[in-house]
């Protein structure tokens, strides 16, 4: 990215994250940014490229701080037991941490946005992608290491915890108990990673 691009992309992203994309205005966009109209055409096409470039930036952000340690940390499970717990504790962390939830609802947000915008669709996948690469990276570190079920689609299972922790952001106004929901959440998210119980030969 270009010294002259970064401005414009991150001043884009600060209006998203006030206005909303209709709201968006390319002139206040400019100002903040320091830059020309014609440094708009030039990096990003029109006020849509622009837009969905920064949306899909913003997205991007919004995933690392969610995935950056999360790899190495699971890397030091040895045993299942501490798997389960590490998995446990970053599913308590997404739904209590205030600065995980303020996270969760604006990648639920932007989502919403990429169903609506096509020009959004493609690089919140592509982001998205990323992100569901990561927990599916963490599932077979463990099945390498014998301590979860060899056989669990690491990605399959990526996608769905995935969804389900950004489902909470769409029942937290109608379910405030959180402690409930962990309570379901939890068991059902361990569950599919332990390994099948064997039964020793008679």
């Amino acid at each position: 990215m270009s010294t002259g691009e970064k401005p414009l992309l991150d001043a884009a992203i600060r209006a998203l994250e006030l206005n909303g994309w209709d709201a968006c205005q390319i002139n206040e966009i400019l100002v903040d940014a320091h830059a020309s109209r014609s440094s708009l055409y030039h990096f990003y096409g029109s006020r849509e490229g622009l837009l969905a470039a920064a949306t899909a930036e913003r997205y991007r952000r919004l995933l690392l701080q969610e995935d950056t340690a999360l790899v190495a940390e699971a890397s030091d499970c040895e045993t299942t037991e501490e798997f389960l717990a590490f998995v446990t504790q970053q599913i308590v962390r997404t739904v209590t941490d205030p600065d995980s939830i303020k996270a969760r609802q604006s990648r639920v947000a932007i989502g919403a946005d990429a169903l609506i915008l096509e020009e959004l669709r493609e690089d919140v996948a592509q982001k998205q992608q990323l992100f569901l690469d990561v927990i599916a990276e963490i599932v077979r570190a463990g099945q390498q290491k014998g301590i979860i079920r060899p056989d669990l689609d690491a990605m399959a299972y990526a996608a769905w915890m995935h969804g389900t922790l950004l489902g909470r952001t769409l029942t937290e106004a109608v379910f405030p108990d959180t402690a409930s929901w962990l309570e379901v959440a939890i068991e059902a998210v361990v569950a599919p990673l332990r390994p099948h119980e064997t039964t020793p030969p008679k």
